[in-house]
């Protein structure tokens, strides 16, 4: 074994251990008090009956809950080591270093600086302190992303797996879409990347076909959308700015001016989406028209594109936690690896950070100052990661027509 990867293995397993030997024992009481109790009942009704005992999350998020049981065993080591189920958040903030760190791999030909990433606090702040699982859909779609050129069998299933996990995936299936039309180009490709997603999705769904239980997951994604009507949930987004008000207390099918809240919002994240993926599809088409062989400077563009579409479903949209700002983390770093640009990264987490501790402000020993932690404040430090992402992202991804080639301008100007 290669030494350095040796000592690559070695220092994130001990950093992941010391995490864990450390993990907070405080958590968010609304949240951990479900996880409790649909532990319970998965328990003690088994797994095939869970969604007919109020749960609502989807099924990757069961079978963790399933897990837990089994290794628990008994009702009072669930109810008083719930606290345990962090572990499993934070072991996927730690996937994608591990894989992409502690192996040889061909994807990524950059040195990882990965303490940059599992040190920062804003990353690890969600799954440790807060006890969500945003960590699991998140990483496993950033695998997806990272597979989807070279392998995209195995990128649709991660995808499924991510889907099947929060619905909040579904902000990743354009970019991941465009990567799937551009890496299969054989119908034999295709057929097994289908065939991969199906299969996937039926084995998921298998331990609820009886009692009822798909049909209740139909209903709790179908109804998931509109499940709370705020314009913002502690999101300190666009609607902070523009809006006199607190957006809590505003219902998102208001009409402001013209349309409502939510139209505008999703209006404004389809708009700013296409301003991504239109030259992202282009240098795609691009470079396979002309047959030239991708390298993993494609995934500057990619990194960036994708961490910006995160940042406006989150910065637009309404009914947004604030924990939905979580994918720009690990996307805006390793544009930060590729790029050797890590500003953005840094002035990302700012904010993401202040908003996780102003919604929950009694762990870290910190004086919430409101020339710092006002809502207004949050907001406008994220409406400066907008500005300054879509400039990158507007420099990186500019195109010159020259004698009628397309010219992809150098990605470190």
């Amino acid at each position: 074994m290669d030494k350095s990867l040796r000592q690559t293995r070695i220092e994130i397993l001990m950093l992941f251990g010391l995490y864990i030997f450390i993990l907070p024992r405080v958590y968010m009481d609304y949240d951990m008090g479900y996880w409790r109790e649909w532990a319970l009942a998965i328990h003690h009704h088994g797994i095939s009956n869970a969604y007919n005992n109020g749960i609502n999350y989807f099924p990757i998020y069961v079978y963790c809950l399933y897990i837990f049981d089994v290794i628990q065993g008994t009702d009072w080591n669930i109810t008083h080591h719930i606290n345990s189920i962090k572990i499993l958040f934070v072991a996927f903030d730690f996937l994608p270093v591990f894989v992409l760190c502690g192996f040889r791999q061909k994807l990524l030909h950059y040195k990882i600086p990965y303490l940059y990433l599992l040190l920062n606090i804003a990353y690890v702040f969600n799954s440790m302190v807060w006890g969500q699982l945003d960590s699991i859909y998140t990483n496993l779609c950033f695998m997806a992303i990272v597979l989807g050129f070279a392998y995209p069998a195995w990128s649709v299933f991660l995808f499924t797996l991510a889907l099947n996990t929060k619905p909040q995936a579904i902000e990743f299936l354009p970019v991941l879409g465009v990567i799937w039309l551009m890496s299969i180009k054989s119908i034999k490709k295709f057929v097994i990347a289908a065939i991969t997603g199906i299969v996937t999705q039926i084995l998921l769904l298998l331990p609820f076909l009886s009692n009822g239980g798909v049909k209740q997951l139909y209903t709790i994604a179908t109804h998931s959308v509109d499940l709370y009507n705020k314009l913002s949930i502690c999101a300190f987004n666009l609607w902070y700015i523009i809006v006199p008000g607190n957006p809590y207390f505003i219902n998102d099918k208001d009409v402001y001016f013209i349309f409502s809240y939510k139209t505008i919002g999703l209006s404004l994240f389809a708009i700013a989406s296409i301003f991504v993926l239109i030259p992202i599809t282009r240098r795609l088409y691009y470079l396979r028209k002309q047959k030239i062989k991708l390298d993993s400077s494609i995934y500057s563009p990619i990194f960036l594109g994708t961490g910006l579409i995160c940042l406006y479903f989150f910065y637009f949209n309404s009914q947004m936690h604030e924990r939905y700002a979580n994918p720009i983390i690990i996307f805006f770093f390793f544009y930060g690896v590729v790029s050797k640009n890590y500003k953005l990264y840094i002035l990302a987490s700012i904010p993401y950070f202040l908003s996780l501790d102003k919604c929950f402000p009694d762990y870290l020993p910190i004086v919430h100052y409101k020339i710092i932690f006002a809502s207004r404040i949050i907001a406008i430090w994220y409406t400066a990661v907008v500005i300054y992402g879509s400039y990158l992202y507007y420099r990186l991804t500019i195109v010159k027509i020259e004698e009628g080639n397309i010219i992809v301008p150098d990605r470190n100007r």
